[in-house]
Order: C-alpha cells, then sequence, then structure tokens
C-alpha cells in the first residue's frame, strides 16, 4: 500500500507514525530541524485519559513499559501553594488542587491515573525504533492528484504517498497551503518558560511550600500583573533506564506576563538568545520575596525560552476536507497551555487518525476517512480550547477572546 507522508516529528506526529509501525501501514516523517534536540521544545507535561488512551493504541508493550518508567512522580491529590510573589505569604484564593481549580482538574483529569512527562524524554520514547525519520527537512509544498500526493522540500528532494499529514505545529506550512484563510487568535499571553535544577542549596532557598504539588506565585502589580506557575519534576525509576538518561531532577517553571512587556517578531520568535530570556524573568521578578523568587535565580541559565501564544477559534468553524491532505496537533488546534490539554488532544487526534487508516488501509479516495476524521476533530477540541480559555481568564488574567487579535495565518 502507499505511504503516510507525516510533516513534523513533534510529539502528535511521532505517536501518529508509531501506531502506523504496530499496524504495518508505510510512513515517512520529515523533520525541518536538523536533528531532534535542535531547540528548546517546553518540558513539563500532564497526560491524561485521552493521551494516554491514545499511547496505549500506538505504542508496543514493550514501548508502553519504557514509556510508564521515564515518567516523573505525580500525585494529583496533594494540594499546590499559592504564594503571592511581593509578600511570599499564601494568597486568600478558592482553593486550588495541582495549581487549578478542581472543578478544571477533574474535566482534565478524568477516571484515570494521569501522567507527569518531561517533553524531551517522551520524544525520545517515540523516537524509539523509529527508522524512517527524516531530519533537515523543510516542507515546501505538496500537489495531489487522484492517485496520490506529492510532497516538496526544501533541499530539493519530494516524495509521494496516499496522505500527507501536517503535524507541523502553529506556523504550519501545509495548513498554509490547505486553509490560506485559516486565522488564531493572539492571547496577549507570552510565557518564559525554563528549568532549574534541584539541588541541596536550591531546595533551601526556596519557599518550602512550592516542592509539594503544582503551584502558582502571583504578582497583582496593576500596571503589569504576571503570574508563575511551577512544579517539582522527579524521576523515581531513573536508575532502572538503560535506553536513554533521563534529565537530572527540576523544577518546571512557566512565568506568564502581558504582551506589553516584552516584544517578540511577528511569527512568534524573540532576538533573544536563552541567557537573555533569563535574564529578563529576572528583571521581571525583581521585586519578589526571595523565597518564591529562588527558581527564577537558581535557574540553568540556558535552558529558558520565551513564547508568543496562540489559539484556534474555540468555535472550529468547519473547512472542505481534502482527500489527500489533513492536519494533526497544533497544526489546526492550537491552544494555550492554561488548560493543560493541548497535548491530550493532539495525542488523541493523533490515535483516531491511526485507526481509520489501519481499518481503510487507505484503500480507494480517502474522502470519507478524512472528512470523518476532522469532524470529529472539531467536536472534541471544541471543548479543551473552551477549557483553555477558562484558565487563562482565571488564572492568568487572560482578556477575553473578542478583544485578542486575530492573525492570518
Amino acid at each position: 500500500m502507499s505511504t503516510v507522508l507525516i510533516v513534523g516529528a513533534g510529539l502528535a506526529g511521532l505517536a501518529l507514525a508509531q501506531a502506523l509501525k504496530k499496524h504495518n501501514i508505510p510512513f515517512k516523517i520529515f523533520e525541518k530541524d536538523e536533528r531532534q534536540d535542535f531547540r528548546a521544545q517546553g518540558y513539563r507535561l500532564r497526560i491524561v485519559r485521552d493521551g494516554i488512551l491514545a499511547l496505549q493504541y500506538a505504542l508496543t508493550p514493550e514501548l508502553w513499559a519504557l514509556f510508564e518508567k521515564t515518567t516523573a512522580a505525580f500525585d494529583p491529590a496533594v494540594p499546590g501553594a499559592r504564594l503571592d510573589a511581593i509578600s511570599g505569604e499564601p494568597l486568600a484564593a478558592p482553593s486550588f488542587q495541582g495549581g487549578k481549580p478542581q472543578g478544571m482538574q477533574n474535566a482534565m483529569y478524568g477516571d484515570m491515573q494521569p501522567y507527569t512527562v518531561d517533553r524531551a524524554t517522551m520524544r525520545e520514547v517515540l523516537l524509539t525504533e523509529l527508522d524512517d525519520v527524516h531530519f533537515g527537512k523543510e516542507f515546501k509544498y505538496y500537489e495531489t492528484s487522484e492517485d496520490e500526493v506529492v510532497a516538496y522540500f526544501g533541499d530539493g528532494s519530494s516524495y509521494n504517498g496516499a496522505l500527507l499529514v501536517g503535524a507541523d505545529g502553529v506556523w504550519s506550512r501545509v495548513r498554509k497551503q490547505l486553509l490560506p484563510n485559516y486565522s488564531l487568535i493572539d492571547t496577549g499571553m507570552r510565557i518564559i518558560y525554563g528549568k532549574t535544577p534541584i539541588t541541596p542549596v536550591f531546595e533551601k532557598s526556596i519557599a518550602q511550600s512550592l516542592l509539594a504539588g503544582m503551584s502558582l506565585v502571583r504578582d497583582k502589580d496593576t500596571l503589569a500583573p504576571k503570574t508563575m506557575l511551577l512544579e517539582a519534576i522527579r524521576f523515581p525509576q531513573a536508575d532502572t533506564i538503560s535506553e536513554f538518561k533521563l534529565p537530572h531532577d527540576y523544577m518546571y517553571w512557566v512565568l506568564v506576563i502581558n504582551k506589553d512587556l516584552c516584544a517578540l517578531s511577528e511569527q512568534g520568535g524573540s532576538s533573544m538568545d536563552h541567557a537573555q530570556t533569563a535574564e529578563l524573568s529576572l528583571s521581571l521578578s525583581k521585586d519578589w520575596d526571595q523565597s518564591v523568587r529562588a527558581p527564577l535565580e537558581y535557574q540553568d541559565m540556558l535552558e529558558s525560552s520565551i513564547l508568543r501564544i496562540f489559539s484556534a477559534n474555540p468555535d472550529m468553524p468547519a473547512w472542505e476536507p481534502s482527500p489527500k491532505v489533513t492536519l494533526l496537533g497544533d497544526a489546526i488546534h492550537a491552544m494555550p497551555p492554561t488548560g493543560g490539554m493541548g497535548v491530550n488532544t493532539a495525542l488523541r487526534g493523533a490515535g483516531d487518525l491511526a485507526r481509520r487508516i489501519v481499518e481503510t488501509r487507505l484503500e480507494g479516495t480517502n474522502a470519507d476517512l478524512i472528512a470523518q476524521y476532522e469532524e470529529d476533530l472539531r467536536v472534541f477540541a471544541r471543548g479543551p480550547l473552551a477549557l483553555s480559555w477558562q484558565g487563562g481568564r482565571m488564572a492568568f488574567n487572560a482578556k477575553p477572546i473578542e478583544e485578542c487579535e486575530v492573525i492570518s495565518m
């Protein structure tokens, strides 16, 4: 049978590839980065019910066991702290469990024990035993015919297949060609994220209540409110892993700020390098209590990055499907990280698309397969998108959708 062409070697694209390999469906993955660790891609992720079920479908028993060994310790019953950034004292606010309101937590976690993972480590797991991954392949455009789709790349190469899947992120070139009028919402939020090695000196310096659960620190400055979300990431089974080396235990943190506090390029990038981004985080927190500022003071200065946060329209309006091309993950349903559901929605989409490909073996035109996959994706994604916006409003003072800028992508 013909090959599935996957543009983008992020978590969703790799999960799709693992599911196809498990069911003997030919595929090829193309990634524009020169190598898998080319750039920082975030740190802590929470995998909940829909993501778990998708991974269990995609991975062999051996890879699932490896995935479980690489996860970090997490107990959803342990509440995180909520501290005032300036005083270091507890905030008088409704009780947060795991850094989110209890109702939001229930909606996220469902009836299965969540897994906490390091993004780079999870990507290592998903790359395991995948042979047909091509790095340094910058996608340019595609052409379709009745029988196939051909993908063209910046190095002059081209590949033909039965289906092209754009899993190439927020600035997807596949989506740009497939849906030229597609737009995203600039949430007005910018995030600086990083990691701080957990050392004895650091543990003595930080407020002890921040070492358990997912915690929140808030600077209620009326001119420039800032919020930091943080969680200690520890790997209890690190000594049992021989396939690759897990990170040392670290404090994961995300500093959420308003766009007026930093200038980013039109495509969401920044002229600041890692060290300059770290310096910005220190400047923004210069008036904070030392016990809550410790994650920023002791951070790994080469691990900090800054991102512009986009979102798809929560209504997810329909589009005309193509029988040869479709989209996956952030390429079609980018959402703020404030609901913690972006990766789970992407994994669920990968599992659903894989099942449909396995059932049909891509025989025929594939028009019904793509139309049904995309409609199901839209219906499901509306919930996580709404949850993400709710989280942004409640925890990070995000603007209402109607006050945000719409960006043509």
